[in-house]
């Protein structure tokens, strides 16, 4: 799952608004708060996605490798072929 969507913010959002998502939603499912492995699993998941796109040079890198914009539609073509092939 793409980072931004698991903290709720934009891709360009301010380094602000992204720790005012995360203290958000770590305080709903921080594990001292809630019992149940699922709440500890999604609050891991949201430190990670936290970690990766808060510093501004780590968001530049996560962005570089996950988000390239592919111009040529065969390219889009054959990586679903080789995915659905695989």
């Amino acid at each position: 799952m793409d980072y931004f969507e698991q903290l709720g913010v934009s891709r360009d959002a301010s380094t602000i608004e992204i720790k005012k998502a995360y203290r958000k939603l770590a305080n709903k499912y921080h594990p001292d708060k809630n019992s149940g492995s699922e709440f500890e699993e999604k609050f891991q998941l949201v430190k990670k996605a936290y970690d990766a796109i808060s510093d501004p040079k780590k968001r530049s890198l996560y962005l570089k490798s996950n988000y390239t914009v592919i111009t040529d539609p065969r390219e889009v073509a054959d990586s679903f072929w080789h995915n659905a092939l695989s």
